[in-house]
């Protein structure tokens, strides 16, 4: 009999900080969404291999502030655990503290968020309750908020688990051997406490595992997985998982620039002293190394065929899961129309904020995450512009962004191709390519191969493309890859949204198969 296998990553998309638990023969993830909104994605799966984005926790974030895009801010390395018929997703928003929601159903409504402990600079939460029914809460520190980190906090929580009890305790400083230790797991096991936690950071740092026989130490350290020899960077983040049939397995994501953080799934083996190793100890020096194929895990569904799926029709009442706005929506931004199977984006304006004529800094950009190293990705837009300025296309987001749309000039509408580059509080943006054209109706491509080399095309007519503008390279932003999207704004003009100034959108179709031949171009 053959022996299935796997490949890393298994989801070559930017969901960072990866956490799963399982609950009957059902798999769960969640990660960080920063910004982003909707926010806290839950995936499903039935195998640890294959995912499939089925919710999202948050529905807004719950402050003004965030009505605006805020880089780097917003939720932060979320847990989720199931405790007595309900699911528990912790977060934290690292300038106001850690929040916890529930729900008896992953799948459907979410509870509002609740504060369990306002604190400025606690990260990273994780909750854990105990054999005798106490609750504890995990967490680390943001340098970047309190002047410190490397050292992991244990605290008690409310049965309930919606508030935090005392002002805890640190259990572990790694400020010599675990340097920048942070994202901590909390488990037990044949009656040790075990911490599992990254450290030395995103790039180059590894995995260490913590244990003691009281919760609050002193605890025993050991790095349990490192990148050794292999091309896989970190390797950070993640959860252990046991299947229904008792394997152990550690899924942890890897950072890959533009590509934003990827998940990898790697077997983890526990031995007789009560230590265990993640990946594979191909180096023999007692540390694991991360996979880039092995035997899938023994579930008991078997194989399976979720996929995240990223296209869209616009053929229902609501928006696509992949979709992510930049910012807290607002209804008026857009409308489906779904017997046209059409979507509408107003102009939105962008001399009302703060970084004026920045694309990257636009509230109503809808972003997807990268889903494949190589894809082009397809979409036909009308526009329907009457006041100058009016902007509309694709875009590529980050530190580095390039948009590719139609703009309403005095003379007509123009076909340009806009760049621009985040360096600390200043954007650069220039118009790299003008055309005018004739035409209000234009379909628009992107095409990104390996490195994230990308490139924009047009066509009038659908089957001929045409190379626009200049070759660049996204880069990622403050803890998230670049996104691909579409988007409406004006750019010159003062106000709110145009009503009468609007692109509509008839598809957005991924494809990453055959790329590599469509290069050529």
């Amino acid at each position: 009999m053959e022996i299935e296998t796997y490949k890393n990553p298994i989801i070559h998309a930017d969901y960072s900080d990866p956490d799963v638990i399982r609950v009957g023969n059902n798999y769960f993830l969640v990660a960080s969404s920063f910004n982003c909104v909707p926010g806290l994605p839950i995936l499903h799966s039935k195998d640890l291999v294959h995912w499939r984005l089925v919710n999202y926790a948050v529905k807004k974030l719950p402050s003004p502030e965030y009505d605006t895009p805020q880089i780097g801010k917003g939720i932060w390395a979320p847990a989720i655990r199931y405790h007595n018929g309900r699911f528990y997703i912790y977060f934290s928003m690292p300038d106001d503290g850690i929040f916890c929601c529930y729900t008896d159903d992953p799948f459907g409504k979410w509870s509002d968020i609740v504060l369990v402990k306002r604190a400025k600079g606690w990260i990273d939460p994780c909750p854990f309750w105990d054999d005798d029914g106490k609750a504890y809460l995990v967490n680390a520190f943001a340098k970047s908020r309190v002047g410190f980190n490397s050292k992991l906090c244990i605290s008690r929580l409310s049965e309930d688990g919606l508030s935090v009890l005392d002002e805890g305790r640190i259990v572990f400083d790694g400020s010599v051997t675990q340097p920048t230790i942070e994202g901590p797991k909390l488990y037990k096991r044949n009656g040790y406490y075990y911490i599992f936690a990254p450290a030395g950071g995103v790039k180059n740092g590894w995995q260490t595992v913590l244990r003691s026989k009281d919760i609050y130490g002193p605890y025993e350290e050991k790095i349990v997985m490192h990148q050794g020899n292999t091309s896989i960077n970190g390797p950070h983040q993640g959860a252990w998982v046991e299947t229904e049939k008792g394997e152990h397995w550690f899924v942890h994501f890897q950072q890959k620039g533009p590509y934003g953080r990827i998940v990898h799934l790697q077997p983890m083996t526990w031995f007789e002293d009560d230590w265990c190793i993640i990946g594979v100890d191909q180096n023999q020096d007692g540390i694991g190394e991360p996979v880039l194929e092995y035997r899938k895990p023994s579930t008991e569904e078997g194989s399976c065929h979720f996929y995240i799926e990223c296209s869209d029709h616009f053929d229902k009442e609501e928006l696509s899961l992949a979709w992510q706005w930049h910012a807290n929506p607002k209804d008026e931004w857009y409308s489906i129309d779904t017997q046209r199977s059409v979507l509408k984006l107003f102009a939105v304006c962008a001399k009302n904020l703060q970084q004026k004529r920045s694309m990257f800094y636009m509230p109503n950009l809808l972003l997807q995450k990268i889903p494949a190293e190589e894809f082009e990705v397809v979409t036909k837009m009308k526009v329907n512009f009457n006041t100058k300025g009016s902007f509309s296309g694709l875009i590529v987001s980050g530190y580095t962004y390039s948009a590719i749309g139609i703009e309403k000039r005095e003379d007509g509408n123009y076909l340009i191709q806009i760049l621009g580059e985040v360096s600390g509080n200043k954007v650069y943006e220039k118009i790299t390519a003008s055309e005018k054209i004739n035409q209000n109706e234009i379909y628009l491509k992107l095409r990104m191969r390996k490195c994230a080399n990308s490139k924009f095309l047009y066509s009038f007519g659908g089957t001929e493309f045409f190379k626009f503008g200049i070759e660049f390279v996204p880069k990622e932003d403050i803890w998230t890859g670049s996104k691909v999207g579409l988007f409406c704004v004006n750019r010159d003009v003062e106000g709110k949204v145009f009503e009468k100034d609007f692109a509509e959108f008839d598809y957005f179709i991924f494809d990453d198969s055959g790329v590599k031949s469509l290069f050529s171009l």
